[in-house]
Formats: C-alpha cells, structure tokens, sequence
C-alpha cells in the first residue's frame, strides 16, 4: 500500500536514481564469473523475448559470456555467467 513517509524514512530505504535500465539487464550485467541467476517469467515479460536478449547484446559489447537455460517447468530462466 502506498503511503507518505518522511526523509529520514526515505533515507533508511537506501534510494536509488531510477534507471532506464531494465531491472533484469542491471542484475545480468553485476554478475560474477560463475555466478547463476534465476529469472521468473514474473520479472520479465518482454513480447517475443527472453533474457538471451539481454546477454547477447551485453557479449557483443563486453568480453563477458553467457549461458540462457529455461527451466523445465517453462516458468522461468537461469543465466550463468561463464566467463
């Protein structure tokens, strides 16, 4: 529920600047070598894409790798971070 809080509330939030940024590429990109992260189809719901999207475009412009599983329940995605 949305409600008014005062600064020093907002404060011990820890705000950020909001992005333009999608907030699954932000996690894709801040990973670790060998790093695994689990994306459900909550979290991303672009019309005709996946998060490979995200990773190929990240490999043609960094010297990091990628792998793009889904899982077997069709709900979701796990991203390695291989190199």
């Amino acid at each position: 529920m949305a409600r008014k809080i005062t600064s020093d509330e907002a404060r011990k939030l820890g705000l950020k600047p909001m992005g333009k940024k999608h907030h699954v590429r932000a996690l894709i990109e801040t990973m670790d070598q060998g790093e695994l992260l689990h994306i459900t189809r909550e979290d991303f719901k672009w019309k005709a894409h996946t998060p490979l999207f995200f990773t190929n475009q990240i490999m043609k412009t960094s010297d990091k790798k990628f792998t793009v599983m889904k899982t077997q329940n069709k709900n979701g995605w796990v991203v390695e971070r291989m190199g």
